[in-house]
């Protein structure tokens, strides 16, 4: 655990020294305060709910969760800092892990700048707290999967903006795909579809319904795509 703290620090000094990660910074509260915006979220009458401001907030962590986890590992591989990983007393799987939890921490104060949100719906109306937090758990799970996704296709690529456009369009086609191309398949194939469904799952929390079923699948998600670029990383310490 010693090993993966280092990295974790390591890759938090890096973050906070990066310009790029200032930008994705500001760029993701901008979005989610023009989604606030268009959405009505705050006009006088409106449901005091952020539904409609966590839906689209997952739509655009498609494009800003990539963006943070693109230098992970690739900047590894361009700077030639990688090989001298490889002769420290550090595993492939505390490597990866460390850069997981850096982004993630990235991730979690990022998120915690829209609790301006649910600030501003309690001084002016009366939200159901709890509706709120299962949204929160939901962009928590949801991230945690996506940023799972880019770390390993940052571990495939020496090139930061070929990792993000890989991390970036997986993402893309499964959202569209589960919120507008499920529903022309029937039957037991649109069933096992459905269980794919990221648009569905993530909905059930921004409902207030925490499921086993849906946290499990997060999880799932997250875990096999850290496997993967341990793997990946892996195979590249034998070349």
């Amino acid at each position: 655990m010693r090993n993966t703290a280092a990295i974790m620090q390591r890759e938090l000094l890096s973050l906070f020294c990066s310009p790029v990660a200032y930008i994705v910074l500001m760029g993701f509260l901008i979005a989610t305060g023009v989604i606030a915006w268009v959405t009505s979220a705050f006009e006088p009458g409106a449901p005091a709910t952020l539904r409609t401001v966590f839906t689209g907030t997952m739509f655009v962590l498609v494009i800003f969760v990539p963006a943070i986890s693109m230098r992970t590992i690739s900047e590894e591989y361009r700077s030639g800092t990688f090989e001298s990983l490889m002769t420290a007393p550090v595993s492939d799987f505390q490597l990866v892990l460390g850069k997981y939890l850096a982004t993630m921490v990235f991730y979690l104060i990022m998120i915690a700048g829209t609790l301006v949100y649910p600030i501003m719906m309690m001084i002016f109306g009366s939200p159901s707290l709890g509706v709120a937090f299962s949204g929160y758990l939901g962009l928590i799970a949801v991230g945690s999967a996506f940023m799972a996704v880019g770390i390993f296709a940052s571990s495939l690529t020496r090139n930061q903006i070929v990792a993000w456009i890989l991390g970036t369009i997986p993402l893309v086609l499964l959202v569209l795909f589960g919120q507008f191309f499920v529903q022309f398949f029937e039957g037991r194939l649109r069933s096992f579809f459905q269980s794919l469904n990221i648009v569905r799952r993530f909905d059930q929390f921004n409902r207030g319904l925490i499921s086993s079923e849906d946290v499990v699948f997060f999880l799932g998600v997250t875990v096999l795509f850290l496997f993967l670029a341990v793997k990946v990383v892996e195979s590249r310490r034998w070349r």
